[in-house]
């Protein structure tokens, strides 16, 4: 009789423990629901036959007519949930396709955008290189690019300064070699052992 009780309270437990584990997040929440309330009532229902086969005599022959039709139904539930999940991954899959393609166009327009703009702004360089030189002889005034960079006398200092540098620096240098020629010849390197 106790064991009786237990299968009792398990299977009214069952319900309540499965609507638990019911994925809920998902956009076919309500499908789940139904597969877990169905497999909840099965489980149920067949433990209270279950039951019922312990107070016969022949146990093991009531429990095996009991077990095939609870198996076809539970395979029945797992192939409908398998359905489900096949339909939730292809919709994903499309929509992962759609996102990425969605991306594609964007970088294809930002590249063609980008592309247009550089055509432009070559142009309206090209322009102004044009009209620079014709309103400069036009006017008579010195072009900006040669007003602002250094004169003769200049170039002539920077030229004169940057020859005095490499000189002390080949001038280092050759210190340096020297300095290490004259402690190798100071230590006599010993052989490598056998």
């Amino acid at each position: 009789m106790r064991g009786f009780l237990a299968l009792l309270a398990l299977s009214c437990a069952m319900p309540v423990w499965a609507a638990d584990l019911a994925p809920l997040t998902t956009d076919n929440g309500a499908e789940y629901q139904r597969i877990e309330e169905l497999r909840a009532r099965e489980m149920a229902d067949f433990s209270a036959r279950e039951a019922a086969c312990y107070q016969r005599f022949a146990v093991n022959d009531c429990l095996k007519t009991l077990q095939a039709p609870h198996r076809a139904v539970l395979a029945d539930l797992r192939r409908q949930e398998t359905r489900l999940h096949d339909r939730e991954r292809a919709q994903q899959a499309a929509e992962q396709l759609q996102r990425s393609q969605e991306k594609r166009l964007e970088k294809e327009q930002a590249s063609e955008q980008a592309a247009v703009a550089a055509a432009n702004a070559e142009e309206r360089l090209r322009a102004q290189k044009q009209a620079a030189p014709a309103a400069s002889a036009a006017s008579g005034a010195v072009h900006p690019a040669q007003a602002s960079g250094p004169d003769a006398a200049e170039r002539a200092a920077h030229v004169k300064n940057l020859a005095a540098k490499q000189a002390a620096a080949q001038k280092k240098r050759q210190e340096v070699t020297e300095r290490l020629r004259e402690k190798q010849r100071a230590k006599p390197v010993s052989p490598l052992p056998p």
